[in-house]
Parts: structure tokens; sequence; C-alpha cells
């Protein structure tokens, strides 16, 4: 019976695995899928596990045995968990996690969740790399609750930016890890995703690490699973950012080459193709991202409003998936949206597109598309051209706004940016009627 639970959180594994990577199912995967997925897992785990192992765990080569520990801790890591025993853990735990409140909304959700915590607990920062489509709307974190293993006193960790404003951006640690035993392991994680890992020495004092996105960071020095410090990491766009989302690192380009004509901002298909990135068979993601001090706004209180529109429905793009990240200090929020017929692969906080009705999210891009957020009393109003989608009640520890990334697969175009308070203020106002 345990062998069978254990297959079933194996299952679990490969689902999220081919749901990150966006691939469609993996019974149609071709050999040069696996290859990828190979070369995907070495540069995230720096493991390397062969194509006959992958196609032997989805089960396209028959073997009897069971995948090796090694194995099972790589697939994992490339999920961000620290190893087979943590992901094993945290699905016992996922199954009592209390979730968000649904006060109303437009899709016509009856039965209210409350999301409760034991302890008090901060939004997440939002590393600068989302991956695929439908990502999370809240991100939650906290210190681990388990029993710590070691003193979190004992240990120091701080950094320093080789470059004030802008990435590419390297960023110098300095840690003093040796209170940890020789058998430990200590990790210097870039953010909140634990796939942003290096192994250090524990008896060395400094590591460097490259951010290739701008964003608001939660550095953090590990011993084994415990978190023994970190510290906040904020590194800014200086303005508009335009890039695409490739690997091994994004594609810039100018500022001037998003402004357009018509009073809006949008990379032409033509800039991404003179820059030899590929559209088909998997069009990537175009972000433009303004991160830095913009305004005395706290996201306790604030109303976000923009329009924007999906110009790319070729092809593997035809939902035309596109995000709105609202940025705080330590917080993020983020609005997928999609056609209206694609509404089931998105995922809106706890809610999946695959059991709720999400069709609020669901747009026609050949119109401008209107999107109103409004906070206040710990209570966020999400409207979708001018009619009520969701209202969502959460704990917002006030926190200072950070910026916006605006996420397109394909391309696309914003043409205004309001950021206010309900007192009338204007803190940030974008209409982009002049070129840069």
């Amino acid at each position: 019976m345990e062998l069978e639970a254990e297959d079933r959180v194996i299952d679990k594994v490969l689902s999220r695995i081919e749901k990150e990577l966006g691939w469609g199912d993996s019974k149609d995967w071709s050999t040069r899928d696996f290859e990828a997925l190979s070369n995907k897992i070495m540069d995230k785990t720096h493991v390397q596990l062969s194509v006959v192992t992958l196609k032997r765990v989805w089960g396209r080569i028959r073997y009897e045995s069971k995948p090796t520990a090694t194995t099972l801790d790589t697939l994992v890591q490339f999920i961000g968990f620290e190893n087979w025993r943590s992901y094993k853990q945290s699905e016992k735990l996922s199954n009592t996690t209390p979730k968000p409140e649904l006060i109303k909304s437009g899709a016509g959700f009856r039965d209210p969740r409350r999301y409760r915590r034991k302890k008090p607990v901060a939004l997440l920062a939002i590393a600068g790399l989302i991956l695929a489509s439908g990502v999370v709307v809240f991100y939650f974190t906290s210190f681990d609750t388990a029993k710590p293993n070691v003193d979190p006193e004992k240990f120091s960790f701080s950094s320093k930016k080789v470059v004030d404003i802008g990435v590419p951006n390297t960023v110098i640690f300095d840690y003093d890890a040796r209170a940890a035993k020789p058998s430990d392991s200590v990790f210097i994680q870039q953010s909140w995703d634990k796939r942003l890992s290096k192994l250090v020495a524990r008896d060395h004092q400094q590591h460097t690490s490259i951010y290739y996105y701008p964003g608001f960071f939660q550095a953090k020095l590990r011993v084994n699973d415990q978190i023994v410090q970190q510290h906040d990491l904020f590194i800014k766009s200086n303005g508009w950012l335009p890039l695409v989302d490739v690997t091994p690192v994004p594609v810039y380009f100018k500022t001037r080459d998003i402004f357009t004509e018509d009073g809006s901002i949008g990379l032409p298909l033509d800039k991404i193709l003179q820059s030899n990135i590929q559209l088909q068979p998997k069009a990537p993601w175009v972000g433009y991202y303004n991160v830095g001090d913009l305004g005395e706004i706290m996201s306790d209180d604030f109303v976000f409003e923009t329009e924007v529109k999906n110009k790319y429905s070729e092809g593997a793009a035809a939902c035309q998936h596109t995000e709105v990240h609202v940025l705080f200090e330590g917080a993020a929020m983020v609005i997928p949206l999609s056609i209206p017929g694609c509404v089931s692969e998105l995922n809106f906080g706890d809610m999946s597109g695959k059991k709720l009705d999400l069709s609020p999210l669901g747009v026609d891009f050949n119109d401008w598309v209107n999107i109103k957020m409004d906070v206040q009393d710990s209570v966020v109003h999400l409207l979708i051209n001018g009619k009520n989608a969701f209202d969502l009640k959460v704990n917002l520890h006030p926190v200072k706004f950070a910026g916006m990334i605006f996420k397109f697969q394909g391309t696309g175009s914003v043409n205004f940016v309001k950021i206010s308070k309900h007192n009338g203020d204007v803190t940030f106002e974008e209409s982009f009627d002049l070129k840069q």
C-alpha cells in the first residue's frame, strides 16, 4: 500500500513537470523532447538524467524497478524542492493547507474558502523569471516551521550589487556558514525559487550570482532545508526594459524599440525575428519590465489600471496567454489572461481553470482589454473591461509598490498605466505619448 502511495506522489511530480514545461501530453513527446528535458534538468540541477532514464520514469520504456533515489531527488529539485523527502513532506502539508477566501466572483463561486495560518506570513517576492502560462496570483512564504537544526544567530549573510541599476547584474554575497556541520549542505538561494540555489562551501566567505531579471528578491542562506538568514535585494530596471525570455539568458532590447506611433508600447515582430528568436513551434514570452522607486504607494490601498492587447496568435500561441504583474517589496500580484477558449489552462490564486470557472479571465484581444485592480481594507476587487471578475479577501501586510511587468506569449502592447490612491492622489501615470 505504501508503494502505491509513493507511485501516486511520483505521478504528481511528473504532472507538475509537464505543466511547467507546457509541452502538452507527455504521451506525445518525441525523443527530441526528452533530450530537451534532459538538458533543462542539467541546467537547473547540474545533474544529468539520460533520455533513457527519463523515458523509463515516464513509462515510455518498460522497466520494472522503481526510480533511484538520485533520479527522484533530481526530478523534485527541478521543480524547486531540496530532495525527495522534502517533497513528500510538502505533499502531506498541502493536504491540510487552508486557502484564500473568495468573497464574490463573476464566475459564480458559492463556497468561500478561508485562508488561515498559525504564524504571521508575508507575501512572497517574485523572482524576475516566471515560468510558463497561468501563474499564481498571490505568493506566500514563511520561514520553515520545522524544528531548526542550527542556530541562525551563528550565521551571517549580506550582499552588494556590482551595478546599482540595470541587468544583467552580478551580486556578491558575503556569508559565514562555519557553524554548519561538515555533513551539512549550505546553499545560497537567489530568491523564493529553490531552483535558483547554488551549493557553496561552508568554510568559504563569498559567492557571486548573476540576476538577469529586474525584481524584488529575498536572497537566502540555507543549511539543508533550513533558512538561517535572508535579506531583501532590489534589482531595478532603469525605466522600461523590454526583453524576450529565452534560455540560457534573456534577449534585451532598447526602450526606444517598444514605443509606437499610436501612443502605446509593444515589441514589433520584426524586431524579435531580427534577433534570430524563433516564434514557432512555441512562442517565447515577451516582457516589459518597469521596476524601481515609482512613488509612495502601499499594497493595502491602491488602484492599478491599465489596458493590454496581445497581438500574436500564430501556431501554438493561439491562446494568446498574457500576464500583468504588480510588484511590491516582498509581494506580487499576477493577473493571467487568455482568449475565452483557453481559460481552462489558467490558474488564479489557488483556483485552477481545470476545476473552476475562470471565464472572467477570458478576453477578446482584438480590442484593448481594460484591467483594474482596486485594493482596500484587505479586499482585492478585480475588474475586466469594467465588469467585476473576482473579489478576494487576503491578509495583506502593507508593503511598498516596487514595479510592474507585462508579459505576452509572442508579443503584445500596453496602452497606458495609472496607479493611484483612494484619496485621488496619482502616484504613477504613463500614457506613452512621447518616444524615448
